[in-house]
């Protein structure tokens, strides 16, 4: 029998669960995995920091719905990685983070790049390991996988030593697990709570479903958009944005506050009672339907849950549909339309204005009208975000991968190459502030190199925080021949529609970047009627 090496048992163990892309950068403690993966025709997108990696992992489990993987080499390839692999665990995005480490004979030796790695990322994953066996790798890769999956996704790691990756084994010696198939990660609900759910939606006067990660994650939104053809109004939040529309006239996109305070009974799918959604803080209710696989979430900063349902979506949806009959609730329904359609209308005021600087909606409506269908824009997490979610629509899943509850910025370019390794050849834009570009901008030399034209545009309202610390103008446009792409400086409205024309039409990543009012008057987009 032939000998192999560890580099080649992670790898065989990552294409039998169907693994396409392995974002990172080399190292000597990885270099064996990074040998192996062109042979089982696994892409590497290598990026220019780690950190890039990771974000571009999540991204690709944001676009997909499956984890992404990264690989990290030991050290400070593991803490540069480690803001990324937070970010997962507090969006709950599917990961598997594969390190090499420093051997056990070198602990407290001064050997170079040794670190108590397990020590530093357990707090900020589901599961995290260190193989010291070489047989058990395809076994550990197996566990990971399926811890990433089962119950609320999140990030998981799996560390090996130097000396371990680089040995060999006999093929024979070896037992690769079966990987684990997305059906077995379904959770039905508790016998009477669905029930009890129907009830209460039936009954209800002014019905509303707000749906989050979590339908995105199990796979329901064709579940969800039944449901909410029941007559239910419909926001969308995080990884479920686009699983309804927002075209769909049942669907008001993200504009969760002027459904949820109308409401008399609300149903929440997959998505937490966090700070982005008032902490669940909706004491006019008659009634709060909460499902969600992970059993923290139900009851979170409200107690109690009229019904708490411990339930993946998909399941817990599709029971519900079978239970909910048409509502007579056309009055409720044509109320949010007119409400949604004022903002609609308020918004597209602000998009259509010439002043200058130019507004950010302007901007996000020049960019909303060349977007195809399958578009993936990417808001960076900055005080732009605010327009970006507001104004560009989400028509699928996966295409408008949403900020965490960390709060990082600079992210977005990671999501974005993540997104374009998905689905290559269909458009990608990273819209991100001045603040949040410096992070890593680098990063378009792995979009170049992988022949990823992203369109990056630059929100440039001159400084953090609208100028509260002004970074002054600063023509980071003129990065873009540095990645063979083309750079352009927008200062009035006129200049916008060209502007992208170009940088849609270009064949390598582009730079725009547009200077906008940093006191631009935001309008929130809701109506409370």
């Amino acid at each position: 029998m032939a000998r192999v090496d560890g580099g080649e048992l992670f790898v065989r163990a990552l294409a039998r669960e169907g693994v396409t892309h392995l974002f990172g950068l080399p190292g000597g403690h990885i270099n064996p995995i990074w040998w192996a993966a062109p042979r089982h025709d696994i892409k590497i997108i290598d990026t220019r920091h780690e950190a890039g990696a990771a974000h571009a992992a999540e991204g690709f489990a944001l676009a997909t719905g499956v984890p992404g993987v990264c690989a990290v080499t030991a050290a400070p390839g593991v803490t540069n990685a480690l803001t990324g692999i937070a970010t997962a665990n507090h969006n709950g995005t599917p990961m598997v983070v594969l390190a090499g480490a420093s051997s056990v004979r070198s602990a407290d030796s001064g050997e170079v790049e040794t670190l108590d790695q397990l020590a530093i990322v357990r707090p900020v994953t589901k599961w995290a390991r260190r193989i010291d066996h070489l047989d058990r790798i395809p076994e550990y890769v197996a566990a990971a996988f399926k811890e990433a999956v089962t119950g609320r996704p999140g990030p998981v790691y799996l560390e090996i030593a130097i000396d371990l990756v680089h040995s060999q084994i006999e093929e024979d010696e070896v037992v690769f697990p079966e990987p684990m198939g997305r059906a077995q990660r379904a959770v039905g609900p508790a016998p009477g709570l669905v029930e009890q759910a129907a009830a209460l939606l039936a009954g209800a006067k002014r019905p509303a479903i707000v749906a989050g990660s979590g339908v995105w994650w199990s796979g329901a939104a064709d579940e969800l958009r039944t449901l909410a053809e029941r007559g239910i109004p419909v926001a969308t939040r995080r990884q479920g944005r686009g699983t309804v529309p927002d075209d769909h006239p049942l669907c008001v996109g993200r504009d969760w506050q002027n459904l949820v305070f109308q409401a008399d009974v609300l149903l929440v799918v997959g998505t937490q009672l966090d700070y982005f959604f008032g902490f669940g803080n909706f004491p006019h209710l008659d009634a709060l339907i909460q499902v969600d696989l992970h059993p923290a979430e139900l009851g979170r900063n409200r107690i109690p849950v009229t019904v708490p349902i411990l339930g993946d979506a998909r399941v817990t949806l599709a029971q519900l549909v079978d239970l909910v009959p048409r509502l007579a609730t056309d009055e409720w329904v044509s109320r949010i339309q007119g409400q949604y359609a004022e903002v609609a209308t308020r918004r597209a005021e602000l998009g259509a204005s010439d002043v200058v600087p130019i507004h950010p909606f302007r901007l996000c409506a020049e960019v909303a009208a060349r977007l195809e269908p399958d578009a993936t824009v990417v808001g960076d997490a900055s005080n732009m975000l605010m327009f970006v979610d507001a104004a560009i629509p989400a028509f699928l899943p996966g295409r408008n991968p949403a900020m965490s509850t960390l709060g990082t910025i600079g992210h977005g370019i990671g999501y974005a190459i993540g997104a374009a390794a998905a689905r290559p050849g269909s458009q990608v834009v990273w819209m991100v502030g001045d603040g949040s570009f410096g992070f890593n901008a680098m990063e378009l030399d792995t979009a170049l190199r992988h022949d990823m034209p992203i369109v990056t545009i630059v929100m440039n309202n001159r400084g953090w925080s609208a100028g509260w610390v002004p970074l002054g103008v600063r023509h980071y446009e003129r990065m873009a021949p540095g990645f063979d792409g083309e750079g352009i400086f927008v200062e009035t409205p006129d200049e916008l529609g060209p502007a992208l024309d170009t940088a849609f039409a270009a064949s390598t990543p582009t730079i725009v970047n547009v200077m906008l009012d940093p006191a631009a008057p935001w309008y929130a987009g809701r109506y409370l009627g």
